[in-house]
């Protein structure tokens, strides 16, 4: 089978021929369609799980799919050949990844059935930023009508993001490139604050004098996060994607939050199908792009030149 791989921790990403994975008792196989692109297949392929975690080389890059059921094991009983999944394929060893013809499925990850209202590549987009998305949203715990601000509101988080939260009637405002409103505006964002523009703390001041319901930071070092989270009023709530909160100053100023250790689960994933497909929510996809096209896609992403999804496509 044809996949993106590394020989080694940060080597060039290259596409490779390697032997087709083989399953057995309630593992299962899937044939990949459509697989996410996400910063954190970079960082795993640059060694972030070394020592931490069991990896194998080639390491294939992914951890988001979407497919068929290609082969099952005698133990699997919830799923049959040419069943429609998606989900996140993350697990031990780590390097059996998307980025590839087929994906092996170990028992307990986080994988569902597609629902029939939900394109392949719309629900390979899905998975990981979503369920992070949907864990901040959770956190936040903000009622309709409540102002929330998005910081890096064109990426994968911030964009499904803006769209679950303005279907829960929430005010989101955005905080993102000129070049990037039109497409969150379409995803339910009632403001766009370019940062190149004006100082966006300014803008917020004025716009919520009394301060913000909500913050969501998908971008801000410590310090950052620091300036943004002190915009949120007494009793709002903070949360951060980057683990830059200081739980400590949170507290001190009384607002909820903190730093989002996404666990993924099947459960957490059927929810967020639920919402998209309830809400007819878009999913803000980008681009299509072919296995060939991966490693620059994954370089671009890594030099922060990426907005909204990526998907490779698989399936000819």
């Amino acid at each position: 089978m044809q996949a993106v791989a590394v020989s080694r921790f940060r080597a060039p990403l290259e596409v490779m021929d390697l032997p087709s994975p083989t399953v057995g008792g309630a593992e299962m196989l899937v044939r990949v369609e459509f697989a996410g692109v996400n910063p954190f297949d970079w960082k795993i392929a640059d060694g972030i799980l070394e020592g931490n975690r069991p990896h194998v080389f080639p390491l294939v890059l992914g951890v988001d799919a979407a497919g068929t059921v290609e082969a099952v094991g005698p133990a699997v009983g919830r799923f049959r050949v040419g069943d429609r999944v998606f989900g996140q394929f993350l697990h031990d060893p780590v390097g059996t990844g998307t980025y590839a013809e087929l994906a092996p499925v170990p028992p307990g990850i986080g994988i569902i059935a597609t629902p029939n209202e939900l394109r392949a590549e719309d629900a390979a987009a899905l998975p990981t930023t979503g369920m992070t998305a949907l864990a901040s949203l959770d956190l936040l715990a903000l009622p309709p009508g409540a102002s929330l601000a998005i910081i890096g509101a064109s990426g994968g988080v911030g964009s499904i993001a803006t769209g679950l939260a303005a279907a829960r009637g929430i005010h989101v405002t955005a905080i993102a490139r000129a070049s990037s409103a039109s497409r969150l505006r379409s995803l339910g964002a009632e403001e766009v604050v370019d940062p190149s523009d004006e100082t966006p703390s300014a803008v917020l001041s004025r716009a919520h004098p009394s301060g913000l319901d909500g913050l969501l930071d998908t971008m801000s070092d410590r310090p950052g996060f620091a300036r943004w989270a002190a915009l949120v009023r007494r009793g709002g709530a903070a949360v951060t994607t980057t683990f830059s909160a200081d739980a400590g100053s949170l507290d001190r100023a009384g607002v909820r939050g903190g730093n989002i250790n996404l666990q993924p689960s099947a459960r957490l994933l059927d929810r967020l199908a639920k919402e998209v497909v309830g809400h007819h929510l878009k999913v803000p996809l980008e681009r299509q792009v072919s296995l060939s096209d991966a490693p620059a896609v994954v370089g671009d992403l890594k030099a922060g030149r990426a907005h909204g999804k990526t998907v490779i496509r698989l399936r000819p």
